[in-house]
């Protein structure tokens, strides 16, 4: 494997102009298991706020430059959340800080609030962590099943792949992006898969990192 390069596919993700007020929140990560000979590895290089298509395609430069730099991957969330909604919980957690009187840095703060904050719309991120293709056909099937059962009322009107937003390539496996399912009942059928609910997703990883695979 050389690199992993989602750009095209994340695009697929943003529906959305600068004007809508909304963002996809960008991270370059540096993880300590990338870095087995560094101390305190795990280091936060760099984060957007992306606000559309284009504005992604003005940063991807800067973006695989700082990867390969740090040797770092780059992760961004699976759905549009609201700048507004933003705004008001960065506020809530400083004043929060200022009444307990815990002194922590606003860029930790304004970072906190991007991860916790949930999308406009519900996507959850289905983290394959193998290449075993008949695995991701047996739990694409499987999501599938639990879609249109919960959604019989609707068929034939709503269609079976409703539930699937997007296929991401990831350094071991794939992420599923998904809308909400029968979570109980998946994992009751596959406990080792783990569902992240306000997840993020690869954007782009260098091929130092994918090298070591």
């Amino acid at each position: 494997m050389t690199t992993i390069d989602n750009f095209d596919l994340i695009k697929g993700l943003m529906s959305f102009e600068e004007s809508d007020n909304l963002f996809m929140h960008l991270q370059i990560l540096r993880r300590g298991k990338d870095h087995p000979d560094l101390p305190a590895a795990n280091k936060l290089i760099k984060s957007w706020l992306v606000r559309s298509r284009e504005h992604l395609d003005s940063i991807k430069e800067e973006v695989v430059f700082l990867c390969e730099h740090y040797k770092a991957r780059a992760y961004i969330s699976c759905a549009p959340k609201s700048i507004e909604k933003l705004n008001t919980l960065i506020l809530c957690k400083l004043a929060d800080n200022l009444h307990t009187g815990n002194v922590i840095n606003p860029w930790h703060v304004f970072n906190s609030a991007c991860g916790e904050l949930q999308g406009v719309e519900r996507r959850w991120v289905v983290d394959i962590d193998a290449k075993d293709e008949n695995m991701l056909f047996s739990i694409e099937r499987g999501i599938e099943r639990l879609w249109i059962n919960a959604h019989q009322e609707y068929l034939p009107d709503a269609k079976a792949e409703g539930w699937r937003v997007a296929k991401i390539p990831t350094l071991n496996g794939t992420h599923l992006i998904v809308r909400p399912f029968n979570l109980h009942e998946f994992s009751k059928r596959f406990p080792d898969t783990e569902v992240k609910k306000n997840g993020l997703t690869a954007l782009y990883v260098p091929q130092c990192i994918c090298e070591k695979i």
